[in-house]
């Protein structure tokens, strides 16, 4: 008698249930755990066939993919006419959410820049973060601030512009101090004729566009011109003015033959982790970069694409060219986008030749070394001297411990502790807490039982300094349940992560136990890299632990439907095979070997997983 058939389960029910009503049209879709909350926003020309994707091959999928199909309970969808206009609500939920696995960009901020607006009588040179379409030219965007103010130095040692925040200038009968600096002109005075300062106003446009050595060739010959004419004050302004535009010319040693504003994308990967870089070339002048770090990957593997739908928002000013080092999926549709949101041409170039490509390899080796230096330890020395000062702490640091807190509404929550000694990881000390007092998203309640189970034990070996990964509420815990445990003489500080603030970005800081303020040392402060580094190094061994259970949780839930597998059988198997993929892998002989099968059972149990494995 044949054994009746098993239907196949899929580790995916909430998803394999919602399958069936997805339309084939092409769309967005909406992961949400079972609190609404939005887990993941993708799109997709083909929303059945995609969703069907997930599981076709379960077992082939990253962790961190798994991990969220098995969080979500529901899925939504919205319909778009085309994929375009999938595109442009897939960036728009993304910024609206901020989903857990899609790609963000906590240290994201806009860049200084330049506005002069050519409809005032006395044009003035202002700072602004946003390029707006009010008819007003601006320059940038500069990656620092200090490369901003070192451009409008320039601009009022060597032009006179005024910088003044007034609009319409009210005369006055003295000018100000800028004058006296020979850094103005001094229109408010009636100190220049209009026609003359719209000369020297146009020159600093002529400068900003990056035609410098045209400037500086009309300038000199100006100069000769009024030496021989005996106009020896206005020849002293332009020689002022030739030498500050030559000087700065002089800084700028990357110069590229052509006048297109461009960024350039570098990507560096490795161990899950990868950071891009974006190299600023404004007329044809390389301004400065900025790096954006990503401890793990996205869903699918498409970090470039997911970053290039997320770093170009509203208010981000977009070049003639972006220079990609690969391929990204929807590279024609970003193209189409972004030139009808710049209302100029915008080509999305992949690993071209010539003097791009010399450029895109300058900014690969500039993500490949930012990615190194993130994963190199600092000077051990410089680095513990350098936060001994800054926290003002009594000792140095020789041991440094950081606890951090894994979970995903409170689904199999763990607790994180690794030490660093002597600015080096102590793996010896790592800890790994299995949460068992919690239940639920409580994650004040978790930290403390951590610290009570950690720190209470008796003659346990304390740190020089204890971090936390959070902000103040987290320090206060910590702090309150070493006071219960009558430990007193750690000192533990609080390293909160980026993130925004009534629309602002806020940078990674230090909370300080009596401090209101928080501490944001120097970026490339030595003991401020050492801190970064032992957070993320707790926060990976965190995010580990926490993707081995939930990776376990699949494989027992899995084996709990396959015919003939009881707990003891299960039991064999979890502790021979590390996951289901190597179950799947393995031969009848080497199952049936196991304690308490036979080759019987081995051969239903493959069977069952080949069958198991092709549910859609």
């Amino acid at each position: 008698m044949s054994a009746p058939d098993v239907k196949p389960v899929s580790p995916y029910p909430a998803l394999a249930a919602a399958l069936p009503r997805i339309p084939t049209g092409s769309g967005v879709y909406l992961f949400k755990d079972p609190g609404g909350r939005v887990l993941y926003v993708g799109k997709a020309v083909n929303l059945k066939h995609r969703l069907a994707s997930y599981l076709k091959t379960p077992e082939k999928l990253d962790p961190k993919t798994a991990l969220m199909l098995r969080k979500m309970a529901q899925v939504d969808v919205i319909l778009t006419t085309t994929g375009r206009e999938a595109l442009i609500l897939e960036r728009n939920l993304i910024k609206e959410h901020r989903p857990r696995y899609n790609v963000t960009l906590r240290d994201d901020k806009n860049y200084l820049c330049l506005r002069l607006d050519l409809k005032e009588d006395f044009p003035a040179l202002r700072f602004v973060r946003r390029f707006n379409p009010d008819g007003a030219l601006y320059f940038g965007p500069y990656a620092s601030g200090s490369m901003a103010r070192e451009t409008l130095k320039v601009m009022k040692q060597a032009f006179g512009v005024r910088t003044c925040k007034e609009r319409r200038l009210a005369a006055r009968s003295r000018p100000c101090l800028e004058y006296q600096l020979s850094h103005c002109l001094g229109p408010c005075a009636g100190l220049v004729t209009e026609a003359a300062y719209r000369q020297a106003v146009a020159e600093a446009v002529l400068f900003l566009k990056g035609k410098g050595g045209n400037l500086l060739k009309r300038l000199k010959t100006q100069m000769a011109q009024a030496a021989d004419e005996l106009d020896f004050e206005r020849a002293a302004t332009l020689r002022d003015r030739v030498k500050a535009i030559t000087a700065t010319l002089e800084r700028q040693d990357m110069a590229r033959p052509n006048f297109r504003d461009q960024d350039v994308l570098g990507l560096a990967e490795d161990q899950g982790q990868a950071m891009i870089t974006v190299l600023l070339v404004r007329a044809g002048l390389v301004t400065g970069g900025r790096e954006y770090f990503f401890p793990e990957l996205p869903p699918g593997g498409d970090l470039l694409g997911a970053f290039l739908k997320l770093y170009y928002t509203e208010g981000r000013p977009l070049p003639d060219e972006m220079l990609l080092p690969a391929e990204v999926p929807d590279r024609r549709l970003l193209e189409a986008l972004f030139t009808e949101e710049k209302g100029g041409k915008v080509a999305l170039l992949v690993t071209p030749g010539g003097d791009r490509a010399r450029l895109l390899a300058l900014a690969g080796d500039n993500a490949r070394d930012a990615l190194r230096r993130r994963r190199t330890p600092p000077d051990p020395g410089a680095a513990l001297a350098d936060l001994q000062a800054r926290l003002k702490l009594q000792n140095l640091p020789a041991r440094l411990e950081c606890l951090d807190i894994s979970t995903l509404q409170g689904g199999q929550s763990v607790g994180a502790l690794t030490a660093f000694t002597d600015g080096a990881p102590d793996k010896s000390r790592y800890r790994r807490f299995k949460i068992r007092e919690v239940e639920g998203q409580d994650d004040y309640a978790m930290l403390r039982e951590v610290v009570r189970r950690h720190y209470g034990k008796a003659g346990q070996d304390l740190p020089d300094l204890l971090v936390v990964d959070g902000g103040r509420g987290q320090l206060n815990v910590v702090l309150q349940t070493l006071k219960e445990l009558a430990i007193t003489k750690i000192p533990v500080v609080g390293l909160a992560k980026a993130t925004e603030q009534g629309g602002r970005p806020v940078r990674d800081r230090l909370f300080l136990p009596g401090r209101k303020n928080p501490l944001l040392p120097p970026p490339n402060a030595p003991g401020w890299l050492l801190l970064l580094r032992l957070r993320d190094e707790t926060h990976r061994f965190a995010i580990t632990y926490h993707r081995k259970r939930a990776r376990k949780e699949l494989l027992t839930s899995t084996l709990d439907q396959a015919p003939g597998i009881g707990p003891v059988r299960k039991r064999r198997l979890l502790e021979h095979f590390p996951n289901l993929e190597a179950i799947k892998t393995a031969t009848t002989e080497q199952i049936a070997a196991l304690p308490g099968f036979t080759q019987k059972i081995a051969t239903g149990l493959k069977e069952w997983l080949v069958t198991e494995g092709q549910d859609t």
